[in-house]
């Protein structure tokens, strides 16, 4: 179904309530949402942001990611999974705002390309994909860069001149498996769900 027909409220709504549940369980259940490498304990989560962007609209991912940062922050104050937790993940410009664009641009860039390659949806949306997990991944790591740069270094034992090359390595290596396994993986969740008769 397109990315702008709109769904029964039913629909929405339960779509909705399973992916706010899965990012809840995905937050707070060790191995289901984040891969333990510290310091920053790469994401899975991303991916139900996006699926909820690819099935319910650019609205509704917006929404799932928001409840994405606001339960990762809530996880920093109560559970954090690092020592940095505290300070990094409660920065609603770290924890939040990039979360919340993942469905923006995921759901913009589906947009653009449904009407650029409209039969090819399965493309359209591994290539959204992609590019709402690198939104994640570049937004989170170039915040963390500009609010705590120093700190982090310091918290990393790394050089403060140095650490530019390090997150750019993070991008290349846990951003590039992030978004890889976005685009294989958020297709294959979504299609099923657009079929969902309502």
């Amino acid at each position: 179904m397109p990315l702008g027909r709109k769904k029964s409220n039913p629909y929405r709504l339960a779509i909705l309530g399973i992916l706010t549940a899965i990012i809840l369980i995905q937050n707070f259940v060790p191995f289901l949402g984040n891969i333990p490498i510290p310091p920053l304990n790469p994401t899975i989560i991303h991916i139900t942001v996006i699926v909820a962007t690819l099935t319910l609209g650019t609205k509704d991912g917006m929404i799932i990611g928001a409840v994405w940062g606001i339960t990762r922050m809530v996880r920093a104050y109560t559970v954090p999974a690092t020592p940095l937790d505290w300070w990094l993940w409660t920065n609603p410009l770290i924890a939040l705002l990039p979360r919340i664009l993942i469905g923006l641009l995921t759901g913009w860039s589906y947009q653009f390309l449904k009407k650029f390659w409209p039969d090819k949806d399965r493309i359209s949306m591994a290539i959204s994909a992609v590019i709402g997990s690198f939104t994640n991944t570049i937004l989170v790591l170039l915040f963390i860069y500009i609010f705590y740069g120093a700190r982090y270094a310091q918290a990393i034992n790394v050089d403060l001149s140095n650490l530019a090359g390090v997150l750019l390595v993070i991008v290349g290596t846990s951003g590039v498996a992030e978004a890889i396994v976005a685009a294989i993986v958020a297709p294959l969740i979504t299609n099923p769900l657009k079929k969902i008769k309502h």
